[in-house]
């Protein structure tokens, strides 16, 4: 695989290194982490973690799609520690994910989005290179698609609890509701 960077110098350029290999992890660093309900299920399931233990509730940022529970009207994020996602692991220097088999869909993409039905890299990236588009491009927009499709069914999922279950409800019964309402869909 080619990386290219924007030094003209091409000792910069790098052949077969995975672009994450070289970096600092800022995206891990700088943003929120949000999750959708698929996301929570694979994180519950791979740490043996209920939920509440790795999340952290914002204030919705788009009040027809935020949570409505006893606590608010809410967004699902993941905790933050040292101003880093706490799955952060930071060793020597060294930044790893811990839970990279099974990370939230938005890291799995990060820094691609889908455009006019193609895939590019965003242009507001915090990666030490850029990445060869063309050479993860099968496998970024089957990942793509999926994460697309995984928010819906979390949209209709919210949408459904605050039509017609969350009366006061405390954000621990919606959390049930929600990893239920996931189970039964990958049965499905």
């Amino acid at each position: 695989m080619k990386i290219i960077t924007d030094d003209p110098d091409s000792s910069h350029t790098k052949t077969g290194e995975f672009p994450c290999i070289s970096c600092h992890t800022d995206c891990c660093k700088e943003y929120v982490i949000f999750v959708n309900a698929h996301d929570v299920y694979r994180l519950s399931d791979g740490l043996g973690l209920a939920p509440e233990n790795f999340l952290e509730i914002y204030g919705a940022k788009d009040y027809s799609l935020g949570v409505k529970v006893k606590e608010g009207l809410i967004d699902l994020a993941l905790k933050q520690k040292n101003g880093a996602c706490e799955f952060l692991e930071d060793t020597k220097d060294v930044f790893r994910c811990t839970v990279n088999d099974f990370k939230p869909g938005v890291c799995k993409s990060y820094p691609f989005q889908m455009k006019n039905g193609k895939l590019v890299q965003m242009s507001d990236i915090m990666c030490p290179v850029d990445w060869d588009v063309a050479e993860f491009e099968k496998m970024m927009v089957s990942h793509l698609e999926k994460d697309e499709s995984e928010w819906r069914f979390y949209d209709e999922l919210v949408k459904e609890w605050n039509a017609k279950y969350w009366r006061k409800k405390p954000l621990s019964v919606f959390l049930k509701f929600m990893l239920d309402k996931v189970e039964f869909s990958l049965k499905s």
